[in-house]
Parts: C-alpha cells; structure tokens; sequence
C-alpha cells in the first residue's frame, strides 16, 4: 500500500478501513480486561490487568496512539504489544481510535485527543499519565505534548516515542538510503496522505510536523528508532535540536532495526519493550 498514490491508495485505504474492525482480539480480551465507551464520537478502549477486578495495581496509567499511517486502525500487533505492557506494568493503558485521514484531518484527532487528556488527567487521583505512541502515533504524541503546553495544560509525566514520524515532508535527503532498507513503510503513500491528514494546513504545521515545534517544557522524553527505521534520519534531527537546546530526553537506537521494531518479537524488540518497562516503573 505505501508505494501506491493517486485513486489507488484512496481506493485501497478504503478497502482496508471498511475491513478491519481494529476491535481487539479474542485472545486479548483472555488476557486484560477490556471495555469499550464512546469518547467524541469514537470508540476508545480501557485495558487494566486480567484478575484485577478491572483496578490496575500500578500508579502509572499509559494513552497510548497507535501508528498507522493517520489512515489505518489498531492492528493486532499492537494489541499484542499493549497487553504485554499491562501484565508486565499492571497499569492501566487508554487507546481512543482516532479519526482517520482523508475523511478527518488533524483537527479532529486534536480536538478528540486534548479532552481525552484532560479527562484523564483530571482523575489521576495522584498516580502518573504517560503518553506513547508508535510512528503516526508518536508524532502525534510529540504533538499532543506540544500543544498541551501552548494551552498551559500539565505535561504527562512521561512521553514515549517509537518509531515518530516527525517530518511529513519527508524531505530529508537521507531518507533514501534508508527507505532502501526498511520493509514496513514507503514514501510515496505517506507524503499523499500527509496532505489530507494536514487538512488547510501546510504539512509543516508543528500539529502534522512536530519536528518544526517547539521542544521546551514538554516534560520527559524518551524516543526509540533504529538504523533501518524510515524515519531515523528525522529522529536524528530531533534529538540534535534538542541537544542544542540543552533539553534531555531518553534517546534509545538500535543497528539494523526497523520501523516499530519494539512491537514485533526479535531480541531486539524484547530489549527495547525492557527499557520501556523501565522507563515507566521508574517513574
């Protein structure tokens, strides 16, 4: 899908939102409680450990924004990833499904995903938020951190970033090299739907862009990526405009991985899933 433009990525996309549910999965449903309610006219998930009687032990709670491209669901690999997270954490993990590219753009995932925040925020009760998300995902949690701040909301207590897609321009020469070697995502798809996701705005608008807003007072940082990930000459960008800014962040790369490798079950990928258990039980 990621190499096609034009009416047939349209026509494609189509096929694959009107065919998958992006429901979790039976076997997820065995191992977390799950339920469902309606956040602005969209479903959002609340996953809390199985036998736990719907309470999660743990003081930390995860809004997690799943990648795919601002046009595609929830997949059952991240449904995996996620359930891992609340039986080794304990914790308790938000995932909204936001509104998708080209029906909806930007403005409408923001306007779900700030009150959604809040909300949470508001009934934390004392226990830490964490915001993560994977590729679209993660730059839409660099994003939602960003524009939490330019209202004067609280920033999470931690954001994590995997695999962020940073710059929807994805006009940084190294890019090519590197697409060379990464099997999951392309170019060409993603620079159209950039355009839809973007809306009246220009695709470098921080909200699609993250790479071109501002990085002070964002609270805590962490950002994964590896060497054959199509957005590690991006990541690289960010993490050298912040060192030049004097922010710290968490900045984990791996050799020869790809593109949202932590979800997926090379050794590699359990190194990275150990350091995010860490990073949040740490906090």
């Amino acid at each position: 899908m990621w190499k096609k433009t034009g009416s047939a990525l349209r026509t494609e996309i189509a096929q694959k939102q009107r065919k998958e549910s992006g429901e979790p999965p039976a076997d997820i449903r065995k191992q977390c409680n799950v339920i469902s309610r309606e956040f602005s006219g969209h479903s959002c998930y609340i996953m809390t450990p199985a036998g736990d009687s719907g309470n999660a032990s743990s003081n930390k709670e995860i809004l997690y924004l799943h990648g795919g491209g601002y046009v595609l669901k929830i997949s059952p690999l991240h449904w995996s990833f996620l359930a891992g997270l609340v039986d080794k954490l304990r914790c308790t993990i938000t995932v909204p499904m936001y509104p998708l590219a080209p029906e909806y753009n930007h403005t409408d995932v923001f306007g779900m995903l700030v009150p959604l925040y809040e909300e949470l925020l508001s009934g934390m009760d004392g226990r830490k938020q964490v915001v993560m998300g994977d590729s679209a995902g993660g730059g839409m949690a660099l994003a939602l951190a960003q524009l939490l701040k330019e209202r004067g909301i609280p920033a999470p207590a931690h954001t994590i970033l995997i695999s962020p897609a940073l710059d929807m321009t994805f006009s940084n020469p190294e890019i090519g090299a590197v697409q060379r070697k990464d099997p999951v995502t392309a170019v060409p798809a993603v620079r159209e739907i950039a355009q839809w996701y973007a809306g009246a705005q220009p695709v470098t608008h921080p909200l699609i862009s993250p790479l071109y807003g501002r990085l002070d007072g964002l609270g805590p940082l962490s950002i994964f990526t590896g060497t054959h990930d199509i957005v590690y000459p991006d990541v690289k960008r960010l993490k050298h405009r912040m060192l030049e800014q004097g922010i710290p962040a968490g900045y984990y790369e791996y050799p020869r991985m790809l593109h949202i490798w932590p979800l997926f079950f090379f050794p590699e990928s359990e190194r990275a899933r150990e350091q995010i258990y860490n990073i949040i039980n740490g906090l």
